[in-house]
């Protein structure tokens, strides 16, 4: 069996939803979220929410626009991510402004221009860190340091010192790069059919192979022993952890090639459901009709198992 390999190709088309999504998706996600920080900020849980909008937003981009290359998809991936957390921190700025005008009109009891208000702030964060603007503002920001409590930054919490500031912002840009990372460059290896120009379809259960046999199953898929390597599928299993095995078709031309997806399936310590992948496959139409049928012949020459089961012989 042949290892699927994405085709790296990445339309017009492509270019332009990633673009936009990826500037438009970053500053909505960190302008939101610098928002609901003027009241309350969760650490880690709202880098990782930013994270995972970000990844979403790619991954958008991707299935709309076809993109079939990893390496775009990590590129935008990282790019989109490092929009939302700039966005967040601009907003940030942009409300800090604010409160500074309001207090600056506050004592000197009359209003000021917008370029007279920057030229103020921009003398007190270069007296203050000796950079003006947003940089300015950020240096000042870690200057001031955060304050970890059990809901957030707060004025009872543990503090933190300069450094520990810009240490504690690169783990939030990390945490919001590694899971947008992750997604965008998953959806961009999702099988795609270059004949029909579409995604293949979700997957549709064969059947399951134990833990125990599932190293012998592997070996036997990947030399191309389709039959034999259909004797240790059965419809389900009856322990945890095991493997499932799908297949997947593209919707236009049903006798193309099919993908067969290999995943473990087990449980954490919280005994949460989790898969991850273990094989993605390409296997004809013969070989997919050969293993359906060598399950089906396997499985009724077993007396334990139920082939009345709706898992135990799928259709092709």
């Amino acid at each position: 069996m042949k290892p699927y390999r994405p085709s790296n190709k990445v339309p017009g088309t492509g270019w332009i939803w990633l673009l936009a999504l990826s500037t438009l998706g970053g500053a909505v996600v960190g302008g939101a979220i610098a928002f609901i920080a003027r009241w309350i900020y969760l650490l880690l849980i709202f880098p990782a929410l930013m994270g995972f909008t970000s990844g979403s937003a790619t991954t958008v981009a991707i299935k709309k626009g076809k993109v079939r290359s990893p390496l775009v998809g990590l590129l935008f991936g990282v790019l989109t991510g490092l929009i939302t957390y700039g966005a967040y921190h601009g907003g940030e700025y942009f409300f800090t402004r604010q409160s500074f005008a309001k207090e600056i009109e506050a004592e000197l009891g009359q209003d000021l221009d917008s370029a007279d208000m920057d030229a103020l702030m921009d003398s007190f964060f270069q007296e203050q860190t000796g950079s003006t603007g947003f940089v300015g503002y950020l240096k000042f920001s870690a200057k001031q340091g955060l304050s970890i409590g059990r809901a957030g930054s707060s004025s009872d919490g543990i503090p933190l010192n300069e450094t520990f500031t810009w240490v504690y912002w690169l783990i939030e840009l990390a945490i919001i790069e590694a899971i947008s990372v992750i997604m965008a460059k998953s959806a961009a290896k999702d099988p795609f059919c270059e004949t029909c120009d579409q995604w293949y379809g979700q997957g549709q259960r064969i059947g399951t192979v134990a833990d125990d046999q599932s190293e012998v199953f592997l070996k036997t898929l990947e030399a191309d022993q389709i039959v034999q390597a259909a004797t240790h599928i059965q419809p389900r299993a009856a322990t945890i952890p095991y493997l499932e095995v799908d297949r997947r078709q593209c919707p236009g031309c049903h006798q193309g090639e099919v993908v067969l997806e290999v995943q473990r399936y087990s449980e954490n310590k919280k005994g949460e459901g989790q898969h991850s992948p273990v094989l993605l496959g390409m296997l004809s139409h013969r070989q997919i009709r050969q293993l359906t049928e060598a399950i089906s012949t396997s499985q009724k020459s077993d007396p334990t198992i139920d082939t009345d089961e709706p898992d135990a012989s799928p259709e092709i």
